[in-house]
């Protein structure tokens, strides 16, 4: 209390000076929830009166002394008031027991109250601006803003998270009272909150933010990717910096700032929380946006491009840190609005059904060329899929959201289907190219089943538990969507299969004669299965075969004709190409001499040769 009224006489005897004559920089505690917790509150010699506050929360691990990830000479300079709190101990499977950190669940727990408490205890002392409190951190601090962007939107008006996304246990929730200004550095090298699980991270943000999904894209090579995706109406941005040479850090320089604690500085404070938004909007992604790829972006598309589907029904396993995409909704009313061009004759279908396959919120259709709405509510917090049907893949959306209502919303232009999307078979195209089979015990100690060439399949005979028939390991699956192991006749129960590690296994359905892996988001974007097996675990039928025709991988890069088109590269061909690979699916960013395979802007591919 003494030191309180220090403070204010001295604030009293400098008016109409532009700054406090004292500088604050000490640890504090307070007591939350019967719990004692501690703060660092650090005080710059240029505060002003009215200043914002910036939260910066340290990593798994970590404490309030690493002072991470916001500098303080960023404070200094910008005359910031920082506090650094201090996590809990938390048990993190990861690490295998407990270690401080943040309850990064999405919900409003004791962390947000410990935050709202240290609010308060800093606002008895300064004046702070309440509309200008911002959130950033480090790995699971990182973790912990993006929770805060959920949780806490009316406390913190902007977010910046460095080498920390929602992963693992804290993969949840993407939804929020309102959109969010969010900024993410990420460093390219980072394999531990591994920077191949971004994109799905950045999209599940930009849809949920009502972002332009296609990025205005700035490149300074050796250093960073900053991708921009602008704010759509009612919403905010989301900025993503990927940086060159970077691990898994709470510091870069590889910013156009030089510093990423002032280039989190410069962007969370552009705003302030009576900035307008629509605290409605809940997903907004048109599909046909241009220059926009679904299949690029986590997006399941039938080769006849009228099917799309959105929403990973399985949850992935920690080699790509159970990050998945999906749409999560709270309890409350909503509704999906849309508005295409087309032939007005056809009709646009959307189903939105629990990942896990346990219920369907609705499943309509809607006219094209008139506005639709599609009423839906949602008793209990889920994960959720989409899928759109277009009767014609020439009909376009001109707009594609999801809101929140007060009240259930009248549908418009929109009935109930009895027809199932997932029953709808399209012609496949692409081609199916076999992977070698191989038992090497190069890469583990298991024994193997007994394998007998037949002319048209193989057969493997397990005689015991934790044997393997075959293992193919980081299998090149560039460009292609899913892999096959096919049967020549169906197999008994017994059988497991393994994508990942030899610990994350699937059984194989008896009776099946194929069985079929879509690829993670995470494979699609490095182009590596890490390993696909077929084995035994405990128990099995003794003794037990399987007759396997072939393992495939269904490559969607080329029709298998063969043909090359000859191409100049002053033909006007060029102008319409988008991406070069190399034969084998490897993707360039510039053609070489010789055959290249490419894609075109209307979704061709084509072997050409330079």
């Amino acid at each position: 209390m003494e030191r309180r009224k220090a403070i204010i006489l001295c604030a009293a005897a400098l008016v109409g000076c532009s700054g406090w004559a004292a500088k604050v920089n000490e640890e504090k505690h307070i007591t939350v929830n019967d719990v004692e917790r501690k703060y660092i509150l650090y005080v710059p010699d240029n505060v002003g009166s009215n200043p914002p506050l910036v939260f910066s929360l340290h990593g798994a691990a970590g404490h309030d002394t690493d002072r991470s990830p916001f500098r303080t000479s960023v404070a200094d300079s910008e005359g910031c008031i920082v506090v650094y709190p201090q996590g809990i101990d938390q048990f993190f499977p990861v690490f295998g027991g407990n270690i401080p950190g943040w309850n990064a669940s999405g919900v409003w727990n004791e962390d947000t109250d410990f935050f709202k408490a240290i609010i308060d205890a800093v606002a008895e002392e300064y004046d702070i601006d309440r509309e200008r409190i911002y959130c950033c951190g480090f790995s699971n601090g990182g973790m912990m803003t993006y929770a805060n962007a959920s949780a806490a939107p009316d406390i913190f008006a902007a977010f910046a998270s460095i080498s920390g996304f929602q992963l693992n246990e804290f993969h949840n929730r993407h939804t929020g009272a309102r959109p969010v200004p969010f900024l993410h550095i990420h460093g390219k090298s980072d394999d531990f909150v591994k920077y191949s699980c971004m994109p799905i991270i950045r999209d599940n943000m930009v849809a949920r933010n009502g972002c332009n999904p296609v990025a205005d894209q700035t490149v300074v090579e050796g250093k960073y990717t900053k991708n921009v995706y602008n704010a759509g109406e009612g919403g905010f941005p989301y900025v993503y910096y990927e940086v060159d040479g970077m691990w898994h850090s709470d510091y870069t320089d590889n910013t156009e700032d030089g510093n990423s604690a002032e280039t989190m500085w410069k962007f969370m404070s552009q705003y302030t929380l009576n900035d307008e938004c629509d605290p409605t909007l809940k997903w907004r992604l048109n599909i046909d946006t241009d220059d926009f790829i679904p299949q690029h972006h986590s997006w399941k598309v039938s080769d006849d491009g009228r099917i799309f589907r959105y929403g990973m029904p399985k949850k992935a396993n920690n080699a790509d840190n159970n990050v998945y995409p999906s749409l999560q909704f709270e309890p409350g009313n909503y509704k999906l609005i849309f508005e295409t061009v087309g032939n007005s004759d056809n009709h646009i279908q959307i189903k939105i059904a629990a990942l896990d396959g346990q219920g369907v919120l609705f499943n309509k259709i809607g006219n094209v060329g008139k506005s639709v709405v599609m009423p839906f509510s949602v008793d209990e917090y889920g994960e959720y899929r989409i899928t759109i049907v277009k009767t014609d893949a020439d009909d376009k959306f001109t707009s594609l959201a999801i809101h929140s209502t007060d009240e259930p919303a009248q549908s418009l232009n929109s009935e109930d289907s009895d027809l199932d999307p997932d029953d709808i078979v399209t012609e496949e195209k692409g081609t199916l190219i076999e992977i070698p089979q191989d038992q090497g015990k190069q890469y583990d100690d298991f024994s193997r089943t007994k394998m007998q060439q037949e002319a048209d399949y193989t057969l493997y005979t397990a005689t015991g538990d934790l044997q393997i028939a075959m293992k193919m390991m980081n299998i090149n699956v560039a460009d292609c969507d899913y892999v096959v192991i096919k049967f020549a006749e169906p197999v008994n129960g017994g059988w497991h299969a393994a994508f990942w590690s030899g610990t994350d296994t699937v059984e194989v359905p008896a009776g099946s004669t194929e069985y079929k892996f879509e690829l993670e988001p995470a494979n699609i974007q490095s182009g590596i299965l890490p390993q696909i097996c077929l084995m035994t675990l405990w128990g099995a039928p003794n003794p037990l075969e399987a007759k396997v025709v072939g393992v495939y991988k269904h490559s969607v890069l080329t029709d298998g004709s063969g043909s090359v088109d000859l191409v100049n590269l002053s033909d006007s061909e060029c102008q319409r190409i988008i991406r070069y690979y190399t034969p084998s699916g490897q993707r360039m960013t510039a053609p070489v001499k010789g055959i290249n395979i490419v894609k075109y802007s209307d979704g061709r591919t084509s072997k050409i040769v330079f």
